[in-house]
């Protein structure tokens, strides 16, 4: 049922979307800020509403033009925030945050800091590119907002770094290189040296060393074939590219960096001996904390970023090529463990094995992308008590932000 409605927006919900309410019905309503009043064809569900065909008939104080002819023209679902201003944006991040604590893990928090770095533009080293073959070229773009099987074609997006751009006119002038296919999905990251493309879908790819040749500022291409089990796997590299970091660089280095400080000064403030690091990548962390001193257990599961870890690592630590699910109940104990874990969160007997441990760790630093996901981990953590939260926003003009969580074990409180 659609009807044509006025309201209010007072919020942002996790995906970004603004938020009202009609006749008691929570309203989301993309590309709209708090404060704004809109008119718009509702579509109610039984739970919630979707707003379509969205006017704004009183825009919010905060409300800015988006700079992105992209982000209204073409229903860019690649950001979410560009209609507001940088401060607005970590305050709807903030309210993300908190909501998810307050409602899913039944954990009250005030409004969290929100930390940023200077680029709020032209930040992202990776953009990811959906392929769609149309004759002998293809047709490269992101997905619309309100039509996720579509993509329109892209011309520039202001958020990502201009060399990435430049590789990826390359890459689509040799395009006749890639797999044969109907449809890939392709990123281009800036790496040591260069870039590294990968590239999604295809059965069939004999010309990846051909590619490689025709984009000179590539230094590594990756491929993940077609199926459900499929593996990513180097198929072409030169140089910087032979090397493991090729495929595991951040996207934004600049907020990446301020919150791996942070994480190594909450883990140094404990002191801690022996420490499980999962999810640990490359070792960006384990590796600082076990030049402390401490005994570093490494668990990532992408065996390149193991062995790259496990070859950074000095004696009396080592790396583990397994998944922590697996691999974690044997790593204990431990005073402090690391989560990293991707957008999914960590899998239940994560939390299961923490909290049965004999010795459970003092510590528990909680990464996340996803506050959601965090929020529901949270809630199978009873025996910890949240210290502190403090979000990156390493995203601008997305709805997307990094939480660092600290978690202390409130036994060991109690008998402090």
């Amino acid at each position: 049922m659609h009807d044509t409605v006025e309201l209010d927006i007072d919020g942002i919900a996790a995906g970004g979307d603004g938020v009202g309410r009609v006749d008691g019905l929570v309203v989301f309503a993309p590309h709209t800020a708090p404060g704004d009043r809109i008119r718009a064809q509702v579509e109610r569900g039984k739970r919630f509403a979707h707003a379509t065909g969205i006017e704004v008939i009183r825009p919010a104080p905060d409300r800015v033009v988006p700079p992105c002819p992209h982000y209204d023209g073409d229903r860019c679902g690649g950001c979410q925030l560009q209609h507001l201003p940088g401060d607005a944006q970590r305050r709807a991040k903030a309210g993300i945050i908190r909501d998810a604590f307050t409602r899913i893990a039944k954990r009250p928090l005030e409004l969290p800091e929100i930390r940023f770095g200077e680029r709020a533009w032209r930040y992202r080293g990776k953009l990811t590119l959906a392929l769609r073959r149309t004759g002998n070229t293809w047709l490269a773009g992101l997905h619309r907002f309100d039509d996720p099987a579509a993509i329109f074609a892209l011309d520039d997006c202001p958020i990502t770094d201009a060399r990435v751009l430049s590789v990826w006119r390359d890459v689509l002038a040799a395009g006749h290189l890639l797999p044969e296919a109907d449809s890939l999905r392709a990123s281009v990251r800036l790496v040591d040296g260069g870039a590294a493309l990968v590239v999604e879908g295809g059965d069939v790819w004999s010309a990846a060393d051909a590619l490689l040749a025709a984009v000179p500022s590539l230094v590594a291409i990756w491929w993940v074939p077609a199926g459900a089990h499929a593996n990513r796997r180097r198929v072409a590299a030169r140089g910087a590219g032979e090397g493991p970091g090729a495929s595991f660089t951040q996207v934004n280095d600049e907020v990446a960096d301020l919150m791996r400080e942070y994480i190594l000064s909450l883990a140094r403030a404990r002191a801690p001996r022996r420490v499980v690091d999962a999810y640990a990548g490359v070792g960006d962390t384990a590796e600082p904390l076990a030049r402390d001193g401490a005994r570093v257990v490494a668990i990532e599961l992408d065996r390149d970023a193991s062995a790259s870890c496990g070859e950074r690592l000095p004696a009396g630590s080592r790396a583990v090529n397994d998944a922590v699910e697996r691999a974690l109940p044997t790593a204990l104990p431990a005073d402090l463990v690391i989560l990293n874990p991707p957008r999914a969160g960590v899998a239940s007997p994560v939390t299961r094995a923490l909290e049965a441990a004999n010795t459970k760790p003092d510590t528990i630093i909680y990464v996340s992308c996803d506050p959601a996901t965090l929020a529901r981990d949270l809630s199978r953590l009873p025996s910890y008590r949240v210290a502190s939260v403090v979000g990156f926003d390493m995203f601008p003009q997305t709805a997307h932000v990094e939480t660092v969580c600290e978690l202390r074990l409130v036994a060991n409180e109690a008998a402090a």
